[in-house]
Formats: structure tokens, sequence, C-alpha cells
């Protein structure tokens, strides 16, 4: 692959969850499980309740307190929906930039590889491939991990193809 470039990123640097501070917990690890979710068809719900808690939640005897915690509930679900896609947005930039970093200094180590090799070898300086040595064994890894699994996968193939041809037509095969 070649050198990655891109605009620069020109969204929120600062995210603030600090106004939600009091909707924030830190489950312990499995506790969410058989969490519910909130199902189809809320918004009609919500509507309903809307109008027909002032005029009949007394007579229902629904606890005024009930549909205030679902009120807040839904304040505070927006709130960290807004939050939460604004942390996946930088989460995925600082990731797509750490890759990218990460892909740059690859190129750029392969290419000092390759400059130190060739001057060690065609340039008749020898002592180079002593001085970068371990630079040219990195940038040669993938080269060399892919060349031991073609010949891994080619002897495999051939394995195989005797193994066919040894239980197809060979001695003791009932034709």
């Amino acid at each position: 692959m070649a050198r990655i470039e891109g605009p620069p990123y020109t969204g929120p640097l600062v995210i603030d969850l600090t106004a939600q501070k009091h909707l924030l917990v830190d489950v312990p690890p499995g506790g969410l499980k058989g969490a519910r979710g909130a199902q189809e068809g809320l918004p009609g719900v919500l509507s309903e309740l809307a109008h027909a808690i002032p005029k009949y939640g007394e007579e229902a005897e629904i606890h005024p307190a009930a549909y205030q915690r679902v009120l807040d509930a839904t304040v505070g679900i927006d709130a960290l929906t807004v939050e939460e896609a604004r942390l996946e947005k930088a989460l995925e930039v600082a990731r797509e930039s750490k890759t990218r970093l990460i892909n740059n200094r690859e190129e750029d180590l392969s290419e000092i590889g390759a400059k130190a090799l060739d001057k060690g070898t065609k340039g008749k300086k020898p002592e180079f491939l002593s001085y970068f040595e371990q630079t040219i064994a990195y940038r040669s890894q993938a080269a060399t991990k892919a060349a031991a699994t073609r010949k891994k996968n080619e002897a495999s193939a051939e394995a195989s193809k005797s193994a066919l041809s040894k239980g197809q037509g060979g001695e003791g095969s009932e034709a």
C-alpha cells in the first residue's frame, strides 16, 4: 500500500460530558446482561402518556414520580445519544489517524531499508548492511512470511494431488 493522506479533521476535539455527569455510571462487567432495550412503538407510547397521565394518572393510581422518571430518562437518553455519536466519531478519527500514521511509518521504514540494502549491495558499501541490519530484516518480514506461506501451500497442494492420484486408478482400486 502507498502512503495514506487525507484532509485534516475539523470536528470537535474536546468532548465534555460534565453536563451529563449525573447520568453516567460504570457498570461492572456482565452488569448489563439481560438489560432491556427500547422496543418498537416507543414514540407512540411517550405521546400517549403525555396526554393520559395528566388526565387519568391519579385515577389509575400511577405515581407521578414513575412518569417523571420516564421523562427524565428520555431527556438523559437523548443527551447521551448525542454525546455517544460525537464520541464514536472522535474514536473513529483517532483510529483512522493512528492507522494512517502506522502505515506511513511502515512505508518510510521500508524505503529506508531498501535504500540501505541497495547501497550495501549495489553501491559497494557492505558496511551499510550491518549498520542497517535490523531495518533491512524488518522491511523483509512480510515478504519472507508470504514466501514461507506460499511454499507451505504449494507443498500441501502437491500432497493432496499425490493422495488423489494414488486413490484413483492406483494399485488395489476397483474400476
